[in-house]
């Protein structure tokens, strides 16, 4: 009974550990939620505008066979492709465009070859 005690006071005094060390951050950082979503949504816009203005600038690729399949979505280069462009990234790897821009909104490298992607 004495060793559950025990364990119950460390666990308290761990959670009260770790409350000080969250206020002391607090505190010390003057931290506001919402001012630091604002900026995690900022840099979120200016990410996608970034992504959407490099893609729209790669070559666009016509002649793709029929068997070859967009690596990002799976499906083959004549159908789901709603704007119709099909764009070859700097490694030589062909996406559907607007596949391509979702990748490259989360991740900067090729999907297929993971070579780093700079824009």
């Amino acid at each position: 009974m004495d060793n559950n005690n025990a364990n119950h006071r460390n666990s308290e005094n761990s959670d009260d550990i770790a409350v000080s060390i969250l206020n002391n951050f607090i505190d010390l950082g003057g931290f506001d939620l919402d001012e630091a979503l604002a900026v995690v949504e900022g840099e979120s816009r200016r990410v996608v505008a970034a992504c959407k203005s490099y893609v729209s600038k790669l070559p666009t690729v016509n002649d793709v066979r029929r068997d070859e399949v967009c690596s990002v979505c799976m499906e083959g280069f004549t159908r789901h492709n709603r704007d119709g462009e099909n764009k070859r990234v700097p490694c030589g790897h062909v996406y559907h465009s607007n596949c391509i821009t979702l990748w490259l909104e989360h991740c900067s490298s090729c999907p297929l070859c993971r070579r780093h992607i700079s824009f």
